[in-house]
């Protein structure tokens, strides 16, 4: 009688265990809230997105901890998502997130409506290479990428004053 109790209930487990997504599912990297239209500034803000608003930067803090954590090797899991805005005011995403060797980088530009919506490709790459030109704005490029899509991610940081 036992056994016909346990078995419906490990069988239960195992396949609800099999419905679990990956930390880097399909659709990209996970634990970032789902943006939601209109998306506007304030909610990236408060989502805690880094947001760039035509060079209003905002939540920065968030952008160099994750740099230190890629920087230092640091084996946890650390993320963030960049919310950078159209001239026409229309979010375009760029999901970094990074499990101690890899980053997982995620493009999603469906909010924007003149723009192609090219359906949330991503790639994995080696870090994140800084370009600084000499009093000009700080350029970030991830570097070592399985795919082009890599070369999406260009992230403009103004010098502080």
């Amino acid at each position: 009688m036992k056994k016909k109790i346990l078995l419906p209930f490990l069988l239960a487990a195992v396949l609800l265990s099999g419905c679990q997504r990956s930390a880097f599912g399909s659709g990209g990297a996970e634990g970032f809230p789902i943006p939601t239209k209109p998306y506007t500034v304030e909610q990236a803000i408060q989502n805690g997105d880094v947001v760039n608003d035509h060079g209003t930067y905002r939540n920065l803090g968030k952008w160099r901890q994750f740099l230190t954590a890629v920087k230092k090797h640091r084996f946890k899991h650390e993320q963030v998502r960049i919310t950078e805005y159209s001239l026409e005011g229309a979010p375009i995403f760029s999901e970094l997130t990074y499990d101690g060797q890899r980053i997982h980088f995620t493009y999603d530009n469906a909010m924007d409506p003149l723009g192609t919506n090219l359906g949330r490709p991503s790639a994995v790459c080696a870090g994140v290479d800084l370009k600084s030109q000499n009093d000009g704005p700080k350029t970030y490029l991830l570097t070592g990428c399985d795919t082009q899509i890599g070369q999406y991610f260009q992230f403009y940081e103004e010098p502080e004053d």
